[in-house]
């Protein structure tokens, strides 16, 4: 961690300590307190670490900090899900999975209202959440494809038409690979990342070959070309949105690049 960010995850640690009491963490009040809040010998028996270690992450000392520490002084300070996830951020650790379920509503009406625009809303392992009917006339109809399948990465590999509807697959295909190569080495315990990569591996040699080269990249705006077998050819550029409230969702929006793709980008969806 760079000195800047252990300074402020020490003020963070000082001040969710500082507003609990001992009777909220189930410690017995004893004697008189001079420091308000919970001591920090308190937390660190609660959090099953020494008190100079405990200290020292307050200080902002140069300490290796581990995500099952992060998470057991996050329970001991009793952290809100928001609390906890800027606690990982301040560490430099990607935050845990949040557990509720998502309340993608607003979403998917924002995905509907990007028609005739192609759209869709997928998910931290590029399964699909939601699409538009523009998103289905590009491509396929999702519904219609086995759950596990609707997936962009497996749509790029496992999906043979993409290989004659979008112009330099190859060159797309790998640049994408090497986005969710970077993506799934961040979560290398995550067993869907697992699952799409086993089950491509199995069946697509394209993709067998590639993912060993380890080639990784970030998400870059791009035009894609395509060939319609219905309308011809279509320009489109790839845009990313992520959900302020949880950036695992993301917006994939291709909009028309010329006038010429966006008339017939509404011919496909009339």
């Amino acid at each position: 961690m760079h000195e800047a960010a252990r300074r402020a995850l020490g003020r963070f640690l000082r001040t969710r300590r500082e507003r609990l009491t001992p009777e909220a963490v189930g410690l017995p009040r004893v004697g008189r307190r001079r420091t308000r809040g919970l001591r920090r010998e308190e937390v660190a028996e609660l959090s099953g670490v020494s008190v100079s270690w405990y200290t020292w992450l307050e200080q902002g000392r140069d300490i290796n900090v581990s995500r099952q520490v992060l998470g057991a002084v996050a329970a001991a300070l009793a952290m809100s899900a928001s609390e906890r996830r800027h606690l990982y951020l301040l560490a430099g650790e990607l935050p845990p999975e949040s557990g509720p379920a998502r309340e993608l509503g607003h979403l998917r009406d924002v995905v509907a209202r990007l028609w005739p625009q192609p759209s869709c809303l997928r998910d931290a392992h590029w399964d699909l959440l939601d699409w538009n009917p523009a998103e289905a006339a590009l491509f396929t109809d999702f519904a219609a494809l086995p759950p596990h399948r609707r997936n962009m990465l497996w749509l790029m590999f496992g999906w043979r038409p993409m290989r004659r509807l979008l112009v330099d697959w190859e060159v797309h295909a790998r640049h994408l690979l090497a986005q969710f190569h970077a993506l799934a080495d961040r979560k290398p315990t995550d067993t869907r990342f697992a699952e799409v990569v086993a089950g491509l591996r199995e069946t697509d040699a394209d993709f067998r070959c590639w993912w060993e080269r380890y080639d990784v990249a970030a998400f870059e705006p791009v035009h894609r070309e395509y060939r319609h077998p219905r309308v011809g050819a279509l320009r489109l550029r790839t845009t990313k949105l992520l959900a302020a409230e949880d950036v695992d969702v993301q917006i994939i929006t291709r909009a028309p690049a010329d006038a010429e793709s966006a008339d017939r980008m509404r011919a496909l969806t009339r």
